[in-house]
């Protein structure tokens, strides 16, 4: 009997050690949602938990297998003469901000519509290099939000990310839909944010 009682103290005290080890592992000051540039036309509504970061662990499994179907449907991307090929042609100059760069946006003009693929981004983001040479840092999807909305209740999210709001004229002469993930130059700021402080225009 009295070895029963051992061993059961001793299940007990292993199983409280555990649990507060797993407790400090999670920190509620994980979340790597900014606000968004002051001076963009876009409004964002809070309807999921707070979404985390790429580099953070409590990114839900469904999400991290989506932003992995889009690095293997992008990498060809990284050869800026095959997204010329695949219908992507320059949309814009080099976009900064005060809370970082975009970069020059990659278009595909025929894919802008009410339709969502989230392993066909409608823009490609590129960074030039000091040499010279684009190189991708990210995508955006815009999603013309008339249609979609003709036939959705609920705006397009990416996983558990929900897009962002864009109002006509500002960036786009229509309202959309839109979502910057910053898949291949880390995004300090968060993988979601709209702008990188790691992309420079300089």
């Amino acid at each position: 009997m009295k070895n029963y009682f051992q061993s059961s103290l001793c299940g007990l005290a292993m199983v409280l050690t555990l649990t507060v080890l797993v407790s400090s592992c999670i920190s509620d000051e994980s979340s790597m949602d900014q606000p968004l540039d002051p001076t963009t036309n876009v409004e964002k509504t809070e309807v999921y938990p707070e979404v985390f970061s790429l580099e953070n662990l409590r990114m839900d499994p469904e999400t991290l297998k989506m932003l992995a179907n889009l690095r293997a449907a992008t990498a060809k991307y990284h050869d800026i003469e095959v997204a010329m090929e695949d219908g992507y042609a320059q949309g814009s100059e080099c976009v900064s901000s005060p809370a970082g760069g975009m970069g020059y946006h990659y278009v595909n003009f025929a894919a802008m519509d009410g339709e969502y693929d989230p392993t066909m981004p409608e823009a490609l983001l590129y960074e030039m290099s000091k040499n010279g040479q684009m190189k991708l840092v990210g995508v955006e999807f815009v999603i013309v939000k008339e249609a979609w909305d003709a036939g959705n209740e609920m705006v397009p999210y990416f996983g558990m990310q929900e897009f962002d709001t864009a109002f006509d004229p500002e960036p786009l002469p229509f309202d959309n839909y839109q979502l910057h993930i910053w898949i291949w130059k880390n995004n300090p700021s968060g993988i979601f944010t709209m702008f990188n402080p790691n992309v420079s225009c300089e």
